[in-house]
């Protein structure tokens, strides 16, 4: 067994180390978002992020600005050389964007100009060819970590 485990290369090494996991939730009342995401490494070393933004017009805008600032945060967080390994398992309970990230917005390539949101959409799709990415609902208070993150962003709104 230590035979071989002395012959993972230390790319083969870094390739295992780069899976996180991604909860994400927005949350709005009138026109004020407030987002969270929790991103868990492999060693479940958690970092958390979360953001309040204001005039917004479609509620599906707050979901996807956390989606973008998580995985701008994983992708930053690696070393360049090592950056075309990272996996993240997105986790998120709004069904649009977990739908939008896991196939839509590959199908609205040539019409991207014609949809909501199309700046946060041109920026996953850049994402996307960066990172790998796998998309999964899930009710928001199916674990710690997504009822966490509802908390947070939900907070993040009713800030003064």
């Amino acid at each position: 067994m230590t035979e071989f485990i002395s012959r993972a290369t230390p790319e083969k090494k870094k390739i295992r180390e780069l899976k996180y996991n991604l909860y994400v939730h927005g949350s709005q009342e009138e026109n004020v978002g407030g987002w969270a995401s929790i991103i868990l490494n492999k060693h479940e070393q958690k970092t958390v992020l979360s953001g309040k933004e204001e005039n917004l017009q479609n509620p599906n805008r707050i979901d996807l600005i956390g989606i973008i600032e998580g995985l701008k945060w994983i992708y930053l967080s690696v070393e360049p050389k090592y950056r075309k390994y990272i996996t993240v398992n997105l986790i998120c309970d709004n069904v649009y964007c977990v739908n939008i990230v896991k196939e839509w917005v590959d199908k609205w390539k040539d019409d991207i100009e014609v949809r909501p949101n199309n700046d946060l959409l041109k920026e996953i799709i850049e994402l996307k060819t960066k990172i790998n990415i796998n998309a999964k609902w899930v009710y928001k208070v199916a674990n710690e970590y997504s009822w966490s993150v509802n908390r947070i962003a939900n907070e993040r709104v009713s800030e003064i």
